[in-house]
Protein backbone atom coordinates (compact mmCIF):
# COMPACT_ATOMS: atom_id res chain seq x y z
CA UNK A 1 0.00 0.00 0.00
CA UNK A 2 2.87 2.66 0.96
CA UNK A 3 4.60 1.82 -2.08
CA UNK A 4 1.69 2.08 -4.33
CA UNK A 5 1.49 5.73 -2.36
CA UNK A 6 5.07 6.59 -3.05
CA UNK A 7 4.46 5.63 -6.43
CA UNK A 8 1.96 8.17 -6.85
CA UNK A 9 4.01 10.71 -5.10
CA UNK A 10 6.85 10.31 -7.22
CA UNK A 11 4.77 10.37 -10.35
CA UNK A 12 3.77 14.18 -9.24
CA UNK A 13 7.76 14.95 -8.53
CA UNK A 14 8.67 13.77 -12.19
CA UNK A 15 5.97 16.27 -13.31
CA UNK A 16 7.96 19.23 -12.05
CA UNK A 17 6.26 19.52 -8.22
CA UNK A 18 8.99 20.37 -5.20
CA UNK A 19 9.14 18.21 -2.54
CA UNK A 20 7.05 20.43 -0.22
CA UNK A 21 4.28 20.56 -3.07
CA UNK A 22 4.57 16.73 -3.06
CA UNK A 23 3.47 16.54 0.65
CA UNK A 24 1.23 19.45 0.40
CA UNK A 25 -1.20 17.31 -1.80
CA UNK A 26 -0.56 14.17 -0.20
CA UNK A 27 -0.94 15.81 3.61
CA UNK A 28 2.85 14.93 4.05
CA UNK A 29 5.69 16.84 5.40
CA UNK A 30 8.65 17.77 2.91
CA UNK A 31 10.69 15.98 4.92
CA UNK A 32 8.37 12.32 5.14
CA UNK A 33 8.43 12.78 0.88
CA UNK A 34 11.87 12.95 0.71
CA UNK A 35 12.57 10.27 3.47
CA UNK A 36 10.10 7.82 1.43
CA UNK A 37 11.64 8.43 -2.02
CA UNK A 38 15.50 7.80 -0.61
CA UNK A 39 14.06 4.44 1.03
CA UNK A 40 12.99 3.52 -2.02
CA UNK A 41 15.93 4.60 -4.39
CA UNK A 42 14.20 7.42 -6.28
CA UNK A 43 16.37 9.40 -8.33
CA UNK A 44 15.97 12.86 -6.65
CA UNK A 45 16.60 16.20 -8.69
CA UNK A 46 20.11 17.81 -8.23
CA UNK A 47 19.54 21.21 -6.41
CA UNK A 48 20.04 23.86 -8.96
CA UNK A 49 23.02 26.60 -7.62
CA UNK A 50 21.64 30.26 -7.61
CA UNK A 51 24.06 32.91 -8.67
CA UNK A 52 25.74 34.28 -5.04
CA UNK A 53 28.22 37.71 -4.43
CA UNK A 54 29.98 37.45 -1.08
CA UNK A 55 30.52 41.15 0.32
CA UNK A 56 32.11 41.95 3.78
CA UNK A 57 32.21 37.69 3.82
CA UNK A 58 28.68 37.40 3.81
CA UNK A 59 27.13 35.23 0.92
CA UNK A 60 24.17 37.17 -1.14
CA UNK A 61 22.19 34.88 -3.51
CA UNK A 62 19.80 36.07 -6.58
CA UNK A 63 16.50 35.92 -5.65
CA UNK A 64 13.84 35.49 -8.22
CA UNK A 65 13.02 39.70 -8.17
CA UNK A 66 16.35 40.38 -9.40
CA UNK A 67 18.10 41.64 -6.50
CA UNK A 68 20.69 39.90 -4.36
CA UNK A 69 19.81 39.16 -0.80
CA UNK A 70 21.63 37.36 2.04
CA UNK A 71 19.60 34.07 2.79
CA UNK A 72 20.74 33.11 5.87
CA UNK A 73 19.80 35.18 9.13
CA UNK A 74 19.00 38.33 7.95
CA UNK A 75 17.39 38.74 4.73
CA UNK A 76 18.54 41.74 3.69
CA UNK A 77 19.05 43.38 0.07
CA UNK A 78 22.65 43.45 -0.95
CA UNK A 79 22.52 46.62 -2.17
CA UNK A 80 21.10 48.05 1.47
CA UNK A 81 23.46 46.23 3.05
CA UNK A 82 26.62 47.43 1.51
CA UNK A 83 25.27 51.39 1.67
CA UNK A 84 24.77 51.00 5.05
CA UNK A 85 28.40 49.52 5.64
CA UNK A 86 29.79 51.88 3.56
CA UNK A 87 27.90 55.36 4.49
CA UNK A 88 25.73 54.28 7.58
CA UNK A 89 22.02 54.00 8.55
CA UNK A 90 19.59 54.48 6.16
CA UNK A 91 16.89 56.94 7.38
CA UNK A 92 13.08 55.87 7.40
CA UNK A 93 11.67 57.78 4.47
CA UNK A 94 14.57 57.16 2.39
CA UNK A 95 15.64 54.07 -0.57
CA UNK A 96 18.61 53.14 -2.03
CA UNK A 97 18.75 53.63 -5.92
CA UNK A 98 20.84 51.58 -8.74
CA UNK A 99 22.16 55.16 -10.67
CA UNK A 100 22.32 52.50 -13.75
CA UNK A 101 19.49 51.03 -13.36
CA UNK A 102 21.64 47.75 -12.81
CA UNK A 103 20.23 46.00 -9.48
CA UNK A 104 23.56 43.41 -10.15
CA UNK A 105 25.93 46.42 -9.73
CA UNK A 106 26.14 46.66 -5.90
CA UNK A 107 29.14 49.14 -6.27
CA UNK A 108 29.06 51.95 -3.65
CA UNK A 109 29.80 54.48 -6.16
CA UNK A 110 26.23 53.32 -8.47
CA UNK A 111 24.48 53.43 -5.36
CA UNK A 112 22.37 56.13 -4.31
CA UNK A 113 19.97 57.75 -1.47
CA UNK A 114 16.89 58.86 -2.29
CA UNK A 115 13.40 60.22 -0.65
CA UNK A 116 11.07 57.10 -1.51
CA UNK A 117 8.93 59.64 -3.75
CA UNK A 118 11.70 60.66 -5.50
CA UNK A 119 12.89 57.20 -6.15
CA UNK A 120 9.27 56.11 -7.23
CA UNK A 121 9.49 59.19 -9.76
CA UNK A 122 12.94 57.77 -10.86
CA UNK A 123 11.23 54.23 -10.98
CA UNK A 124 8.11 54.83 -12.40
CA UNK A 125 6.72 52.84 -15.12
CA UNK A 126 8.87 52.89 -18.37
CA UNK A 127 11.83 54.20 -16.76
CA UNK A 128 12.58 51.21 -15.03
CA UNK A 129 14.46 47.62 -15.72
CA UNK A 130 11.16 46.47 -17.20
CA UNK A 131 11.07 49.86 -19.60
CA UNK A 132 13.21 51.82 -21.21
CA UNK A 133 16.82 50.62 -19.28
CA UNK A 134 17.26 46.35 -19.60
CA UNK A 135 18.17 44.74 -16.69
CA UNK A 136 21.53 42.93 -17.17
CA UNK A 137 22.25 39.76 -16.44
Amino acid sequence: MKNTLYEAMYKEYCKGFSLSEVGIIFGMTRQSVYTGFKRRGYEMRKKKELPYRIFDRKKFTLRNHGYYARTDGDRELMHRYVWMKEKGEIPKGYDIHHKNHDCHDNRIENLELLTKSEHARVYATGNNQYGKFNRKT
